[in-house]
């Protein structure tokens, strides 16, 4: 029998209606299939577009370009453990659910000017326990049609011991609220910036700043019942099913 694990809602509804992966809810349900995917290795490239784990197409991997002639390869592996699910702007397939920027003002107004997005294609990734359905993760950044994240040689990034990690452009946020969200007592969290990684960090000097935040203790990438998410144009918030059978 399929487990429904959690859902998040987007911006209360859409202004056409829900349409395939345009939704304002999400449902997550345990896969038939795992399709998750965990850090295998790492090693430094010269030419990165040309490397076996970027071509091939049935392999997951996360590409630091630290200069022209330099790169670090994080390679993925499959992971049975996992079901993964991707969220962004992007309609390619690997995209579970997309999601639009919020447009302020009168939503019924016809505008010819194109807005720039500042919604990443692929903005995030979560990750959920097949065998702990309450718990799952989110990280920054999802894979492209080619199964690969790359990181420019201006984007943030930096070694931590003996692997790689880094902030999306504009960031993904989370926060966590205080206390028991369904029975309305909680309280507002911090907002915090989620990393490529899925470590926490305080929020940087302004959103698409080239400096991480400082790393913050005792505060997981495991989303709980009312977590916020902030794509930098949309926010998601999460629910889980034990919170919403405990909503009035």
């Amino acid at each position: 029998m399929t487990f429904v694990f959690t859902f998040c809602r987007y911006n209360g509804h859409l202004p056409n209606g829900d349409r395939g992966r345009r939704r304002s809810k999400f449902v997550l349900f345990r896969r038939n299939s795992p399709n998750g995917v965990k850090r295998s290795k790492h090693y430094v490239v010269r030419t990165p577009h040309s490397t076996q784990a970027i071509l091939n197409t049935e392999q997951h991997s996360i590409s630091y370009t630290m200069s022209r002639n330099q790169a670090v390869i994080v390679e993925y592996t499959h992971d049975e453990n996992t079901d993964m699910f991707q969220i962004g702007r992007s309609s390619e397939p690997p995209i579970d659910f997309v999601v639009l920027d919020t447009v302020a003002g009168d939503k019924n107004k016809t505008d010819n000017k194109v807005l720039a997005s500042t919604i990443s294609r692929f903005a995030c990734r979560i990750l959920c326990d097949r065998n702990s359905p309450s718990i799952a993760r989110i990280y920054a950044a999802g894979f492209d049609s080619s199964k690969n994240i790359f990181l420019g040689e201006k984007a943030t990034k930096w070694e931590t011991g003996h692997d790689m990690d880094g902030l999306t452009t504009n960031g993904v946020l989370i926060m966590h609220p205080h206390g028991c969200f369904s029975d309305g007592n909680a309280t507002y969290g911090t907002w915090r910036e989620v990393s490529i990684g899925g470590a926490i960090y305080s929020l940087r000097a302004s959103r698409s700043a080239p400096v991480k935040g400082y790393a913050v203790e005792g505060v997981t990438n495991i989303l709980q019942d009312g977590t916020l998410i902030d794509l930098c144009g949309a926010t998601l918030l999460w629910r889980t099913v034990e919170g919403l059978k405990k909503s009035p």
